[in-house]
């Protein structure tokens, strides 16, 4: 688990990934709840996220769209898709949830109301202060509606807008757009990298998270030239080498294979990591499987015109 990306030469074999991916197939078919969703668990209440990334892994493992139809019957509240019912919508699930359905041609319109209502959605704003080291007037996006802004969320409600600015362009996207993107770069880690939300505070440094910069990088991916795009992804496959769980080792191959990047030797290791993984933790063995499986199926989260 020390070696680097590169100093493994354990070279994964078509076979191998073959058996794995039959076998993530499977653990989620099989934990598939009656309304057609995913929880986080076998058993537990389907939830936006489980259920969005199983069937963009279920699709993209195959070779083909997505099956969105529990997406599509999704208890919905004012164009918002409710993830817990009673609870505030989250945005973050909205904007994966409509990345979903845009890999379906059928069900492209169904997510035009969620970009519509993510496009005005802000994150709170906070009075600046000594202590933090950050631009508190950026409104990017929140989890929830009224709170701070975060990287994941802007992450992927960012990317999302970029997927679709060639079909529905407008000024108020291109606006967030660049709003997001402003977001990102002030909360970048020293060294590149993205933690959850303040690159620094009371003075002391945060690390960057694995899974957080893999998300940031995918939403970034048409500033591959920028120095802070460049060092962000040097981070990334320094620290994917120590963090070592199952949905960091996923995200981080599926970025890599955006950029270009080689990911042989990290596929060995996600390979022996599915083999003895938790088979409860469903988000994991989707995004495994997602992961894992390299088809000519255009992936989710490429964009269109990538520059």
């Amino acid at each position: 688990t020390n070696a680097t990306v590169t100093e493994r030469d354990s070279l994964p074999t078509a076979a191998a990934l073959s058996r794995i991916c039959t076998a993530l197939r499977k653990a989620l078919h099989d934990a598939r709840n009656q309304d057609g969703g995913w929880g986080y668990a076998p058993g537990r209440h389907s939830r936006i996220e489980p259920t969005c990334w199983a069937e963009l892994a279920l699709g993209h493992s195959l070779g083909r769209a997505p099956d969105v139809d529990s997406i599509r019957r999704w208890k919905c509240q004012d164009d918002w898709l409710l993830d817990v019912p009673g609870a505030p919508p989250n945005i973050t699930f909205n904007a994966l949830a409509a990345l979903t359905l845009l890999q379906e041609p059928s069900t492209i319109a169904l997510a035009q109301p969620i970009i519509t209502r993510l496009i005005h959605a802000r994150g709170a704003t906070f009075r600046q202060t000594a202590a933090l080291a950050q631009d508190n007037s950026i409104q990017a996006w929140s989890w929830v509606d009224g709170t701070a802004s975060w990287v994941e969320p802007t992450a992927w409600c960012l990317l999302l807008l970029k997927r679709v600015r060639s079909q529905s362009p407008s000024q108020e996207a291109a606006e967030r757009i660049r709003i997001g993107e402003q977001f990102l770069f002030d909360r970048v880690c020293h060294g590149g990298g993205w933690h959850y939300g303040n690159p620094e505070v009371y003075g002391q440094k945060l690390w960057p998270y694995v899974p957080t910069t893999a998300v940031a990088l995918l939403a970034m991916q048409d500033h591959r030239a920028h120095p802070v795009v460049k060092q962000s992804l040097q981070q990334l496959q320094k620290d994917v080498a120590s963090e070592r769980s199952v949905v960091a080792v996923a995200l981080t191959i599926v970025c890599l294979r955006t950029y270009g990047v080689a990911t042989d030797s990290l596929e060995q290791t996600a390979i022996e990591m599915a083999a003895s993984a938790d088979p409860g933790n469903l988000l994991a063995t989707a995004t495994m499987l997602y992961a894992l499986a390299d088809t000519p199926q255009r992936p989710a989260f490429v964009l269109q015109n990538d520059v």
